[in-house]
């Protein structure tokens, strides 16, 4: 019969909450509600675009579908529903880890050029988030599995401790820089545009952006103090709530084309 277990990893993020029927309940409530939201996104995904192509699109729905996997592979640990050791598990979590982070820093890099007309800055940020991607998802997965299979030991156990909690800010760094360069060019084009309509999108552009942000950061200070499996479970939801975000950002992005074009001009087609 599955039985829920905290991680007792021995990495020094075990931190448990103080009633475990409570934090059974609040990680599976979170992995639940971030599925309900990655299926809405998948679905608004293939019925907002008319034409399934570009980074923005593919991004978008990678990140979308990756919540479902990375969810899926912590439940089935927490419950040891399976019987590979945890190995499966981690399999499932660490792909849709990879698609969900990355995929989420390659969304925000792939609208920055509606605000952003420097191609070097552009290029840049994207050879920072592929070099990143590869260093970070194969240096934290390969310690995972190396401390599931050696639990005993405290060095592997120490390595993928301080390992988690540099990527957790490095990827946290990471969009935050892509979101400050957006708010940053957002802010630019609010000076340029004296139009009413347009301003106030581009103000609630800018608000958007700075939630996101704030939910990067909740997750390393949850990271940080130590509750490992509340941050990967809050981590999930949060990422479905990012990607929610987007369409926000998505429509006000359409509006501002709208307002901009001439009355003639078709409206801009996704």
């Amino acid at each position: 019969m599955p039985y829920f277990t905290y991680e007792t990893d021995g990495t020094g993020l075990a931190r448990f909450l103080p009633d475990p029927l409570v934090a059974q309940y609040v990680f599976c409530v979170f992995i639940a509600l971030a599925w309900c939201n990655a299926i809405e996104l998948v679905v608004l995904c293939l019925n907002t675009f008319k034409r399934y192509a570009g980074t923005y699109f593919w991004s978008l729905f990678i990140a979308s579908i990756s919540v479902i996997p990375f969810g899926l592979g912590y439940l089935l640990k927490m419950f040891h529903i399976s019987f590979t050791d945890s190995f499966f598990e981690l399999a499932i979590t660490d792909i849709g880890w990879a698609g969900m982070v990355t995929g989420q820093s390659l969304v925000l890099w792939s609208r920055l050029h509606l605000v952003l007309q420097n191609r070097k800055v552009l290029k840049a940020l994207l050879y920072l988030i592929i070099f990143d991607g590869i260093l970070l998802h194969a240096s934290a997965t390969t310690l995972e599995f190396l401390n599931n299979a050696y639990p005993a030991d405290h060095n592997v156990g120490m390595a993928f401790g301080i390992m988690e909690r540099i990527q957790v800010v490095w990827f946290c760094a990471q969009e935050l820089l892509i979101s400050f360069v957006y708010i940053a060019e957002t802010s630019r084009l609010l000076h340029l545009d004296r139009g009413g309509n347009s301003r106030t999108i581009l103000t609630q552009l800018i608000i958007v952006n700075a939630l996101i942000m704030v939910l990067d950061v909740s997750v390393v200070a949850i990271q940080f103090a130590g509750y490992f499996t509340l941050q990967v479970t809050t981590k999930v939801l949060v990422y479905s709530i990012k990607l929610k975000l987007e369409y926000i950002i998505l429509g006000r992005l359409v509006d501002v084309a709208h307002i901009r074009s001439q009355p003639e001009t078709p409206r801009l087609q996704l």
